[in-house]
């Protein structure tokens, strides 16, 4: 397996749920470009992100023929140009190219292009709700939908369920115009994408029927982890994820406030609080949470977001047995 194969890729759920017209191309190097995004890059108002990719390596990630892959990627980053994304922040309703500029460098194999900064946080998993994969997990899939089923479906894999209204299918699929009849939806669409993500990615899923009298209005998913494609680590982790699960939250007050006042994820506020409880200090651990934030509103150039932050901090502290030196 390459190291490209194993980039992460971050998308937050509003950019996944907007992008119903891409090709599987599109996606493929958007993906890419994600992946390769910096860990500690921290987007400012005004200040877009300019960034640099080589055209052999995302021909190799994705398998895409060497001979074609120059001409390939610079038509991708074209309609990438056209491409507007819509999304809410706040009372404001944003619209931005998926790429605002692009610069081939003839003779070099490489391509320069810029992402708005409004989009960036979309893309790093910078907001509150986002789906993390790595290429490994879908640069098989040979059809268009196999993505969009992935990535509709992977939002929801700690649920292990996902109920889809047929209309909002279609929406989300970008099929509102085509397979009217839901049986051809499932021959055409969902039945193709299920077997290359049940065969390749790191999840599998099955689906039944959402009825209303006779008619089929909706399908239910059942998602749950790819046996078959995990590896000893992530399966020693998903065996440790499940028994969170199922053990009730020794201080469940403070991993709600970590939740909502940090914008911790719910497994990181779940294991803080469980330590803190652990070692009998959650009052004290709630008491630091506003200085904790005060600090990382501080900082100019934070290298991770407000959750992971706290996250870090606390876990460290309570770990250590001991408090800080203030």
């Amino acid at each position: 397996m390459s190291k490209q194969h194993n980039a992460l890729i971050v998308k937050s759920n509003a950019l996944i749920e907007s992008m119903t017209d891409m090709g599987l191309q599109e996606m493929r190097f958007l993906a890419f470009a994600a992946s390769h995004l910096p860990h500690d890059l921290s987007p400012e108002p005004g200040r877009p992100y300019d960034m640099e990719i080589d055209v052999q390596e995302l021909a190799e990630a994705f398998q895409i023929d060497t001979k074609n892959a120059y001409r390939e990627v610079k038509i991708l980053a074209d309609k990438l140009m056209r491409k507007i994304i819509q999304f809410e922040n706040g009372e404001r309703e944003i619209a931005v190219g998926l790429i605002s500029r692009r610069v081939y460098h003839r003779g070099e194999g490489r391509l320069w292009f810029r992402f708005d900064e409004e989009l960036l946080p979309h893309l790093m998993g910078l907001t509150e709700r986002f789906t993390s994969y790595r290429i490994r997990d879908v640069y098989q899939f040979q059809r268009q939908h196999s993505w969009r089923v992935y990535e509709l479906l992977k939002q929801y894999k700690s649920a292990r369920k996902r109920v889809v209204e047929l209309e909002d299918l279609r929406r989300m699929l970008g099929l509102l115009d085509k397979y009217p009849r839901a049986i051809d939806l499932r021959k055409y669409v969902l039945d193709p994408a299920l077997d290359e993500i049940n065969a390749t990615s790191d999840i599998q899923a099955q689906y039944e029927q959402k009825k209303r009298g006779r008619r089929i209005v909706g399908f239910v998913f059942h998602i749950k982890s790819n046996p078959r494609t995990r590896t000893p680590r992530e399966t020693l982790q998903e065996a440790g994820d499940e028994l969170l699960r199922r053990t009730p939250a020794q201080a469940p007050e403070l991993a709600r406030e970590l939740r909502e006042a940090c914008r911790m994820n719910p497994k990181q506020a779940r294991q803080l609080s469980d330590l803190a409880a652990m070692h009998k200090r959650v009052d004290e651990i709630s008491a630091k949470l506003p200085a904790l934030v005060r600090r990382f509103q501080a900082i100019k150039r934070p290298s991770t977001n407000l959750g992971g932050y706290v996250f870090k901090a606390l876990s460290d502290e309570l770990r250590q047995e001991s408090l800080f030196g203030e």
